[in-house]
């Protein structure tokens, strides 16, 4: 596999590389190796953390949601680079779990970089990734009380990251896709709380 067919991996990587020589890591480093590698791949890989033993950390599914949100307002907004407030920054993760999570998605970093390609790059433009931005930010509002629930935020992350995908692939078939999957969480999330109002009545 070469370089160029290595896009998810080698973020997956350089990760890895990035928690690597303490016990703990900074969130603000992460973030900044990920940095130059632009917006696709920080909505790719970090939703799919939450997927691995790091994600069962209580208060790091919030934690990435409000990193995710705020790389996601400024992917909206237009600013080139990523950017972080220090306290978030400063927050620090065990090293090891993220290496352990790393060694999880490598496989399936794999597997996607052999499978996915530009298509219907029309659903994966400007306009494309500016929807995809707002259904992201209302997904993700929905993850801290989720949160209280095991696995739900599983859902909402796995959505976000099927968009990640769709923009660092050019996917526009992944983008029509995460839009589905967005309705459909949508819809059911709005059913449940209608059933729930109808008990309590």
């Amino acid at each position: 596999m070469t370089k160029q067919d290595s896009v998810l991996t080698g973020v997956v990587e350089e990760l890895g590389k990035a928690s690597r020589g303490e016990d703990t890591v900074e969130v603000g480093y992460l973030i900044d190796a990920l940095d130059h590698r632009g917006y696709g791949p920080a909505l790719a890989v970090l939703p799919l953390i939450e997927l691995t033993p790091v994600g069962g950390v209580p208060g790091f599914p919030t934690l990435l949601a409000l990193t995710l949100a705020i790389i996601t307002v400024r992917l909206l907004l237009g600013y080139e680079h990523f950017w972080a407030p220090q306290w978030l920054r400063r927050r620090r993760l065990e090293s090891g779990r993220i290496i352990k999570s790393v060694a999880w998605l490598k496989p399936i970093s794999l597997w996607m970089d052999s499978r996915l390609h530009e298509r219907l790059m029309r659903f994966a433009g400007p306009t494309g990734r500016r929807a995809a931005c707002i259904v992201i930010l209302c997904l993700l509002l929905a993850v801290p009380p989720l949160e209280l629930v095991p696995f739900a935020t599983s859902a909402p992350m796995i959505i976000i990251a099927i968009f990640g995908l769709g923009l660092l692939y050019g996917d526009g078939l992944l983008m029509l896709l995460g839009f589905v999957g967005a309705t459909i969480a949508i819809a059911v999330g709005l059913g449940s709380l209608v059933t729930a109002g109808g008990l309590v009545s």
